[in-house]
């Protein structure tokens, strides 16, 4: 069977995206993981919030994290393709890389934006650089 690493990161994008991989999936008969990252970005200015409301955002955070992979499921698993999902911390492009080579995917789907933003632009694209990183082929959505 073929399998389809699907990484998206709850943008508008994401959506578009997930349409895409179910098609592709249905068509050469292939199961799909779905990838979200919760990034871990330094916290400016933590040292004066107090802890309780930093573990609450961390909270919400992971909160929406998980609702981006249950309705990636749902919709998967309404159009009959076999789907898994992973929430992962760290770096997007590190942990999707690290996925698609070590479970060794035929192909990773991502878009070419997402909620990167300014940074995106600053630092360089996620899909860039899974693009170079991944094993497996990858394919970029507009």
């Amino acid at each position: 069977m073929k399998k389809i690493l699907l990484a998206i990161d709850g943008s508008v994008h994401s959506q578009k995206l997930t349409e895409e991989a179910i098609m592709l999936a249905r068509s050469i008969e292939a199961e799909v993981t779905v990838i979200t990252v919760m990034e871990e970005e330094p916290n400016l200015g933590a040292s004066f919030a107090p802890s309780d409301t930093i573990k609450i955002i961390k909270e919400n955070y992971k909160k929406y994290a998980e609702q981006i992979l249950a309705k990636a499921e749902k919709d998967f698993k309404d159009n009959g393709v076999a789907v898994k999902t992973v929430l992962a911390n760290g770096h997007a492009a590190d942990e999707i890389c690290k996925l698609a080579n070590k479970e060794i995917y035929d192909m990773v789907v991502i878009g070419s934006r997402g909620l990167g933003g300014l940074r995106e632009a600053l630092l360089g694209s996620v899909s860039n650089k899974v693009a170079q990183c991944a094993k497996a082929h990858v394919l970029i959505i507009k």
